[in-house]
């Protein structure tokens, strides 16, 4: 079954050189450090999920996961996220934001783009507007999707190694070993996503 998807390529997207962002060992070492420090945040009082799907597809508009943009635009639809703010939010555009919700959005974004290195003033910000736990809460939802995000570009960085497109960052290694724990989840989803192409 997981050979059916390297043998089709990417179906949604044509192979070409790939340039995304993907998991190597030491930023693989470095999100988990991260998390680890943070999970405490999993038991702690959670954002709002349209608020946390927002971050989400904030975060993916840099990142790029064909995976994650799926499928967390299907959860913000369902929990009444509207086509328009959707996609605003994957173009980089926030003008159907919520204005109490922008700067965690505008952080999000700058998260993703300095490679999960904030700058300390943005930092600062971000708790001057929210308070420390939202913070936390914030900057855990931004390291759980980016890990989500070069997890599934990942996968992508497989698929066109196999067909002779080496990524430009990567590990083969590291490739193959996601690839085949998630054959079958990203073959359901290639399959859904199908039906929007």
């Amino acid at each position: 079954m997981s050979t059916k998807l390297l043998k089709k390529g990417v179906s949604s997207h044509p192979l070409k050189r790939f340039q995304k962002r993907s998991l190597n060992w030491k930023i693989l070492k470095n999100l988990l450090f991260q998390l680890g420090i943070d999970i405490k945040n999993l038991v702690q009082p959670k954002l709002e999920i349209e608020f946390m799907e927002r971050i989400m597809l904030a975060v993916t508009s840099v990142n790029k996961c064909r995976y994650c943009s799926y499928f967390h635009t299907k959860v913000a639809l369902e929990n009444g996220c509207s086509d328009e703010e959707i996609r605003d939010i994957l173009g980089g555009n926030f003008r159907f934001v919520n204005q109490n919700e922008l700067y965690a959005l505008v952080f999000a974004q700058h998260f993703a783009e300095s490679y999960e290195q904030p700058s300390r003033e943005a930092l600062k910000r971000l708790i001057k507007i929210y308070g420390i736990k939202k913070t936390r809460q914030i900057v855990f939802a931004c390291q759980m999707i980016t890990l989500g995000n070069l997890f599934g570009n990942t996968i992508d960085a497989y698929i066109h190694r196999y067909h002779g497109i080496i990524p430009d960052n990567g590990s083969l290694t590291l490739e193959r070993i996601i690839y085949y724990i998630s054959a079958i989840p990203v073959l359901k989803l290639e399959k859904s996503l199908k039906k929007f192409i």
